[in-house]
């Protein structure tokens, strides 16, 4: 199914899969530094993951689960549980960054369109 949770550990709310893309990266932490002889030496301290959730368009009631997802973020991290392809779970307490987006009118409808949300693993 390829399901994918957010919120406060115990906490989590099913995000939609309307419009949705995902994508995770790899990245170091590290500490680079060129000795006497020119030399570069690097120390991996830690490789971490951050996720972007890519929403080409949703409906009011999907931004409004999402912003009140970030303001539940702000003073705590969030646990992101992401559903594997054989059916396992994995988690990761995250931090969830602003995002943007635009207003999309159709009639009376609002709807949103380009909203990206960075998650970075803590």
């Amino acid at each position: 199914m390829s399901r994918i949770w957010l919120g406060t550990l115990g906490n989590e709310q099913l995000l939609s899969t309307m419009g949705r893309r995902f994508a995770i990266e790899d990245f170091e932490i590290s500490k680079e530094r060129r000795t006497a002889s020119g030399r570069l030496v690097k120390e991996v301290i830690a490789v971490k993951k951050r996720f972007t959730l890519g929403y080409s368009f949703v409906t009011n009631a999907i931004l409004k689960q999402l912003k009140e997802l970030y303001q539940s973020g702000i003073h705590n991290h969030l646990n992101l549980k992401i559903e594997q392809e054989d059916g396992s779970i994995e988690e990761y307490e995250v931090v969830f960054r602003p995002f943007s987006r635009s207003r999309y009118l159709i009639g009376d409808k609002w709807y949103w369109e380009g909203i990206s949300i960075e998650l970075e693993e803590v």
